[in-house]
């Protein structure tokens, strides 16, 4: 069935052409499509009028300055050109770009845009050939203050496991540590820190970076939306060392034995890092004691900012005094 319509619409489109061609009209519809084509070309190529919502970006805002009025994202713009060219104008939405670095000086007022400043702003973006007609609004304007600011640190939320064997070489670094943030007086004091959103990171065994955004308050302003915090994984090992138990604060008249003189200390530490952890870094301490006790706790003294896990073969000794 559905090669017999194929050939039937075969049949038919054929004796349709054929009837063009002995009626002329196929030559008739050839020159409605030239005089079209003709009329549209004349139609772009002359002067016709406009009206365009043009996007405009402000930049150099001072961080402390917050409008207590929007300002306008669009302005309508009625514009004179050939056709084309407005059409061109209208695809591209060429950005209006203005600079307010040095109109925002007073701790507070209202930012007034005419438009004579407006004007060759958007001239500026525009074929020299075409002509502005009209701008809506003629002016911008918008009230500002200067609000305080205070930096503040970031705290982070967010929690993760670990491939066996596997443990972080350093606590999840934030970038940047801390941030400015710009509101009014009563409301930044109120604050002490910034929140990131929190975040779940499974089996980590590697390095990993991933972008936060921050959880900044309705009424506070900060030029940072989001923070990146990086994590190092590494697999670890195991580092074991014998080391001596010293007494502290004993009279000089005494001498006092302990009983064992050595204690064991076992380490967790990242495979690459493994060499900078040393027996010399450690110190196993005892205080004298100032009432009679049966055994003496053994406290384990150190600088190395590589391990995360340590235990020790004791936890106390035993003791005698000598006078």
């Amino acid at each position: 069935m559905p090669k017999l319509n194929v050939e039937i619409f075969k049949r038919y489109f054929k004796h349709l052409w054929i009837w063009m061609l002995r009626n002329d009209v196929f030559i008739f519809l050839v020159f409605v499509a030239i005089a079209t084509l003709f009329w549209w070309g004349r139609a772009m190529s002359s002067p016709r009028e406009t009206t365009i919502s043009l996007p405009i970006t402000y930049t150099d805002i001072p961080s402390q300055v917050v409008f207590t009025q929007s300002l306008p994202s669009h302005i309508d713009v009625t514009l004179r050109d050939n056709g084309k060219l407005l059409r061109y104008i209208k695809h591209t939405s060429p950005s209006i770009v203005i600079d307010l670095a040095n109109r925002l000086n007073d701790e507070e007022g209202v930012l007034i845009l005419s438009s004579d400043v407006l004007r060759p702003k958007i001239q500026d973006i525009l074929p020299g050939s075409t002509i502005i007609q009209q701008i809506r609004p003629e002016s911008i304007e918008a009230a500002y203050q200067h609000q305080n600011s205070k930096v503040v640190p970031i705290q982070l939320q967010a929690s993760w496991t670990l491939k066996n064997q596997y443990q972080l070489s350093c606590p999840p670094a934030v970038t940047p540590a801390e941030i400015e943030i710009y509101g009014a007086q009563n409301d930044i004091e109120a604050i002490d820190y910034i929140l990131t959103d929190s975040i779940v990171v499974y089996a980590l065994n590697d390095t990993l970076q991933k972008k936060i955004p921050l959880r900044i308050p309705r009424n506070i302003r900060s030029n940072i939306q989001d923070v990146e915090v990086t994590f190092i994984a590494e697999q670890f090992t195991d580092k074991s060392f014998t080391i001596p138990i010293r007494i502290e604060n004993a009279p000089k008249n005494e001498i006092i034995h302990l009983f064992p003189q050595e204690v064991t200390i076992t380490v967790r530490v990242g495979i690459s890092n493994f060499a900078n952890v040393k027996s010399e870094q450690f110190q196993a301490v005892c205080q004298y004691p100032t009432q009679p006790v049966s055994t003496l706790p053994i406290k384990i003294m150190h600088n190395n900012s590589y391990i995360t896990q340590m235990r020790t073969s004791i936890r106390d000794v035993e003791y005698i005094i000598e006078r």
